[in-house]
């Protein structure tokens, strides 16, 4: 069932590419000129950032738009590295038409973004994350797009990940980073494709997103109820303007750092996962809302997609590995697994070759360089799955946060506590029998 329903999301991809390619969206821009180049606000909330805040600030220098016409507020969040340091040497090299710093009391993004929505002057505000590069184009093309389209009100830009920095790595860790490149460029040229042209964008990223200002002093402020505050803020968005264009622009391309280990790639999808029930839960009545449509968001079908399909493929876990129990002969359950996990490399070399067919340049040639990854990508999703499986109990069991260790780190963790009570029990122990035979000594 899962297969089939990825085959179909896939097949569906591949056909929309060919067919439409958002031209409609396109059309509409893409030959726009700009006559006139209003202000853009950037707010980057920032917290321990000395290693990003740099890039993320020279990468605004290198635009296309008039670097006069930009205002970037940083807001940090109490730092306590060299993130000050760093933006003051950045205002030392300022050519940007305005360079703010905001120190806040209160910790958490949300209240940082709030900071400096409420102090930019711009016609337009974008968020941007401080370890996240923006490419020389985005801002340009996010104006063009939103002045062409009076109904535009907010877009997210395509997040793809940053080209191999060229420091030596494991394969393991090579293999997991280009994995999450395709995830990616999946979730983003596909996935985010398709949701633009059915008006049904889910979540505006947070690493890059971009808004007329009155817009957003309209809307509730960000809130930290959830761990999911890019999500949580499109449903008031949606619940008020429910015939307003939100998008997602290919052309708008912005690059965040990849995973280093498989334990940050574990920590940020169970964020994910738990952030969509927290703001499924706390926008009950949105759930109904289009659920019989492929038109508009529908967060129940998002929900069935990522949550619900999950469950079969975990069941399917185990349900393999016993059938030669209840008579099946093993020839038979191990050519049936290796048929399913050929379906799935089908499915996942459509897809890749649907990004292929989206990308230009640099990003096409690297989804063509690493092909090889069809058949590794099955056994990476169903590794996902699990990850999500996690996110779901942890929503349960855990209180939330931003960071969240994973199950092999709090088992080691686990260990290590009980050797060390053992220790300190055997230590004891030796102690009280030490005390004990010196008191039989005096006694005789």
């Amino acid at each position: 069932m899962p297969i089939l329903f990825d085959a179909t999301a896939a097949f569906a991809g591949l056909v929309g590419v060919w067919i439409n390619e958002c031209k409609k969206f396109r059309s509409e821009w893409m030959g726009y000129q700009l006559t006139n180049y209003p202000r853009i606000s950037i707010v980057i909330p920032v917290y321990n950032g000395a290693d990003s805040l740099a890039n993320a600030v020279q990468s605004l220098r290198k635009q296309t738009f008039p670097p006069k016409q930009i205002e970037v507020i940083v807001v940090d969040n109490g730092s306590t590295d060299e993130t000050e340091r760093i933006y003051l040497q950045q205002q030392l090299l300022n050519t940007l038409g305005a360079l703010h710093w905001i120190s806040m009391p209160a910790k958490g993004k949300p209240w940082a973004l709030n900071a400096g929505i409420h102090i930019a002057t711009g016609e337009f505000i974008a968020n941007v994350d401080a370890d996240v590069s923006l490419h020389p184009s985005p801002l340009a093309n996010m104006v063009k797009a939103f002045r062409a389209d009076p109904n535009l009100v907010a877009a997210t830009g395509a997040i793809v990940l940053a080209p191999d920095d060229g420091k030596e790595k494991s394969p393991f860790r090579y293999m997991l980073q280009e994995c999450e490149f395709i995830e990616y460029l999946m979730a983003f040229r596909v996935g985010h494709h398709y949701q633009t042209v059915a008006n049904s964008i889910f979540t505006l990223a947070g690493a890059f997103s971009f808004f007329r200002r009155e817009l957003l002093l309209n809307l509730p402020q960000y809130t930290n109820r959830t761990v999911f505050e890019d999500t949580d803020i499109t449903f008031p968005l949606r619940e008020r303007l429910p015939d307003a264009g939100v998008a997602c622009l290919a052309d708008a391309v912005a690059y965040v750092e990849p995973s280093h280990s498989l334990a940050s790639v574990y920590s940020q999808l169970v964020r994910w996962q738990r952030g969509e029930l927290e703001v499924a839960a706390c926008n009950p009545e949105a759930l109904i809302k289009n659920l019989f449509s492929f038109l508009g968001m529908a967060p129940a079908r998002t929900l069935f997609i990522d949550h619900t399909l999950a469950f079969p493929r975990v069941v399917w876990t185990f349900v393999l590995s016993m059938m030669w129990l209840f008579g099946y002969a093993l020839p038979l359950v191990v050519s049936a697994t290796m048929l399913m996990y050929a379906c799935s490399m089908v499915v996942e070399g459509m897809t890749m070759f649907t990004c292929y067919l989206l990308v230009r340049g640099d990003t096409r040639a690297r989804v063509k360089k690493h092909w090889w990854l069809v058949a590794v990508l099955p056994a990476y999703r169903f590794m996902l799955f699990w990850f999500r499986l996690s996110g779901f109990l942890t929503v349960l069991n855990e209180p939330a946060g931003w960071k969240t260790k994973a199950p092999w780190e709090q088992a080691a963790e686990h260990v290590e506590t009980l050797k060390q009570r053992t220790r300190e029990i055997g230590a004891s122990t030796a102690m009280r029998l030490g005390s004990g035979v010196a008191w039989v000594k005096d006694l005789f």
